[in-house]
C-alpha cells in the first residue's frame, strides 16, 4: 500500500506522522483518508480538488507536474502532504538526496552553531533535521532529510535551505 507522510497541521488532525493507505491513484488515497479523518478532508480538500496552498508530492515530485489527483500509484510509492507555509511560524519539508552530514556542512558554511544532534542555531532562527525513510528508485535507495526552521528569520533561512537542498549544493 502507498505510504502517506503528513506534515505540520495535517499531522495534528490525524495524530499520525506516517500512514499506509490503499489506493491506485492519489485521488483514491485522499478519498480513503477523508473517510477515516473527515477533519483532514475539510482542511485539505475543496470538493474534488486540493485547496490552494496545499502541496502533494509522489516520490518527491509535485502532482501538479504529474497527472494531478489522477496520478497512478504503486504499492511502494510515497505521498507527502504539506499544508500551506506562512510567515511567522515554522517551515517544514522533506528533501531527497541530502545526507545529514551534507546538510550540516551547509549549516556550518552559513555560520550555524550546533546545539544538539539534529538541532542548530542560525542567526535569527533554529533548524531541526532528521532522517526520513529512504525512497526506493529502481535498485537504489534515495536518502531523505526532514527539515524544520523556526524563529524570527525562519522564512529567510527556509528559502536558502530549500534552494541548497534542491540544487544539491550550497
Amino acid at each position: 500500500m502507498p505510504r502517506v507522510n503528513l506534515y505540520a497541521t495535517l499531522r495534528d488532525l490525524t495524530g499520525e506522522r506516517h500512514l499506509t493507505v490503499e489506493g491506485r491513484t492519489v485521488r483514491e488515497v485522499l478519498r480513503r483518508l477523508a473517510e477515516r479523518w473527515p477533519a483532514l478532508a475539510e482542511e485539505l480538500l475543496e470538493g474534488d480538488r486540493v485547496k490552494d496552498g496545499y502541496s502533494i508530492f509522489v516520490n518527491g515530485r509535485d502532482i501538479r507536474y504529474l497527472e494531478g489527483l489522477d496520478t497512478p500509484l504503486s504499492e511502494d510509492d510515497e505521498l507527502d502532504l504539506f499544508p500551506p507555509v506562512a510567515g511567522g511560524g515554522g517551515f517544514e519539508g522533506v528533501f531527497g538526496g541530502v545526507s545529514p552530514e551534507q546538510f550540516e556542512g551547509y549549516l556550518r558554511k552559513w555560520g550555524g552553531r550546533k546545539l544538539a544532534e539534529g538541532h542548530w542555531a542560525l542567526p535569527g532562527a533554529e533548524v531541526r533535521f532528521w532522517s526520513e525513510d529512504p525512497v526506493p528508485v529502481g535498485a537504489w535507495q534515495v536518502a531523505r532529510l526532514g527539515v524544520r526552521t523556526e524563529g524570527e528569520e525562519a522564512e529567510r533561512w527556509w528559502r536558502k535551505i530549500r534552494i541548497a537542498c534542491l540544487r544539491g549544493g550550497a
